[in-house]
C-alpha cells in the first residue's frame, strides 16, 4: 500500500481529532464520568507525577525495556484489522499492570537504598508507630541486613558499568536486581494508593504534608510490603518470560493479574498480614466488579487509541532518527498522561465501591 508521508500526518490527525471528538462525547454520558472528571484533578493537581513517569519510562525505553517505541511494523499498522486484537491484549494486560505498579521500576530501584535507610531509622527511632506492636530483634536485624545488601546491590551495578565481572556476580546482580525492583514496586504502588486516599479523604489540605503523610502511612505497612513484593516479583518474573505477545502463557499471566488486581489497594488501605490482604482484596474487587469493568473497557479503548496513534506517529518519522529523537519525550508526556488519567480512575473506582462506608475511616 502506497502512501505518502503527508497523506499518513494527515490520516493520523484526522483520527486523532475523531478519537478526542468520540471521546468527549464517550465521557459525557458516561455512568462512571465523575471518577474520569475526579481523576483528572487529581493528576492536575499532581503534575510532578506526570513527569516523574515520563523521565521514567524514557530512561527505561534507554536501558533496553520497551515502554513507548512500537512493536509492530509499519505496514502492520497500517492494516487496522490486523492490529485491532493484539492491540486490545495488550492494552488490557497494560491497564493490569499499572494497579500491580504504575511506575517503571528500572532505574527508580537505584533510589531503594536511600528509602530503606530511611525507612530502617524511622522503625529503630519509633518503634511503635510504624505497626500495630513492637518490632521484635530479628525483624530489626533483617530490616538492616536488607538495607546493607540493597547497598551492595547497587555496588555490583556500578561493577558492572565499569568493568566485566565473573559469572556467579552477574548471576546475583540480576536476582538482586528483580528482588529490589519488586520492592521497589510495591512500596511505589502503596504510596501512590495513600496520596489518592489523601485526596479522597483529606487529613490535612496541604500537598506538602499528604506527601509526608502518604509515606509515613507506607512505612507503617512494611512488614505488609514484604508479601505483596514477593507478589510483584512474580509479576515481573513472568512478564520477562513472556517471549511473544499472545498465546497461553500472557492469557494466565493477565487472569492471574486481574484476579490480584486490588492487591496494592488492600495493603494500602488496612495493615494485616498476607492472607488477610489476600481475602480482603477479593471482597474489594467483588464490591467493585461491574463499575470495575466499566471504568476498565473505556480505559482500554483510550490506551488503545493512544499507543495506536503514538506508533504510527513514530513509524512514520522512523527514517529521520532525529524527529524520532525530538519526539521521543512528547510521546513519554503524552502515555504518561494518558497511564495516569486511567490509573486514577480505576483507583477512585476501587476506592468508592469497593470498600464499606463504615469501614473507611477505620481503616484508613
Amino acid at each position: 500500500m502506497d502512501v505518502s508521508p503527508s497523506t499518513l500526518w494527515l490520516q493520523t490527525c484526522l483520527a486523532l481529532a475523531c478519537f478526542v471528538a468520540g471521546m468527549m462525547l464517550h465521557l459525557k454520558w458516561h455512568p462512571l464520568r465523575q471518577h474520569f472528571s475526579d481523576a483528572w484533578d487529581v493528576m492536575m493537581g499532581m503534575p510532578w507525577l506526570t513527569v516523574l513517569s515520563a523521565a521514567l519510562m524514557l530512561m527505561a525505553e534507554m536501558a533496553g525495556e520497551s515502554w513507548l517505541r512500537p512493536t509492530f511494523t509499519f505496514n502492520e499498522l497500517l492494516d487496522w484489522r490486523e492490529v485491532v486484537q493484539p492491540l486490545a491484549l495488550d492494552a488490557l494486560l497494560e491497564q493490569a499492570r499499572m494497579l500491580h505498579g504504575l511506575l517503571p521500576v528500572w532505574p527508580l530501584a537505584l533510589l531503594l537504598p536511600l528509602v530503606l535507610v530511611l525507612l530502617s531509622w524511622r522503625v529503630i527511632r519509633f518503634p511503635y508507630r510504624y505497626g500495630p506492636r513492637r518490632q521484635q530483634p530479628v525483624e530489626r536485624w533483617l530490616l538492616i541486613a536488607g538495607m546493607m545488601l540493597s547497598w551492595g546491590w547497587v555496588l555490583l551495578e556500578i561493577a558492572h558499568l565499569t568493568r566485566p565481572v565473573v559469572e556467579w556476580l552477574e548471576a546475583l546482580r540480576l536476582a538482586l536486581r528483580a528482588i529490589f525492583g519488586a520492592v521497589t514496586m510495591a512500596l511505589s504502588q502503596v504510596m501512590l494508593v495513600r496520596l489518592v486516599i489523601a485526596w479522597e479523604e483529606p487529613e490535612h489540605p496541604d500537598d506538602q504534608k499528604d506527601i509526608g503523610l502518604a509515606a509515613e502511612h507506607t512505612f507503617a505497612r512494611w512488614r505488609s510490603l514484604v508479601g505483596l513484593a514477593a507478589l510483584d516479583l512474580l509479576w515481573l518474573l513472568l512478564l520477562q518470560a513472556q517471549t511473544a505477545p499472545g498465546g497461553l502463557s500472557q492469557a494466565l499471566l493477565l487472569e492471574a493479574m486481574l484476579l490480584f488486581l486490588a492487591m496494592p489497594m488492600a495493603v494500602a488501605r488496612a495493615p494485616g498480614s498476607v492472607l488477610e490482604h489476600g481475602a480482603y482484596a477479593m471482597q474489594i474487587l467483588w464490591r467493585a466488579l461491574l463499575p470495575l469493568v466499566g471504568i476498565t473497557l473505556t480505559s482500554v479503548a483510550v490506551l488503545m487509541l493512544t499507543r495506536y496513534a503514538s506508533a504510527l506517529i513514530m513509524a512514520i518519522s522512523e527514517p529521520r532518527s532525529w524527529q524520532t529523537l525530538l519526539l521521543l519525550p512528547a510521546h513519554a508526556l503524552v502515555l504518561a498522561t494518558v497511564r495516569n488519567w486511567v490509573f486514577l480512575a480505576c483507583v477512585l473506582t476501587l476506592l468508592r465501591h469497593g470498600f464499606k462506608p463504615s469501614s473507611s475511616a477505620s481503616n484508613a
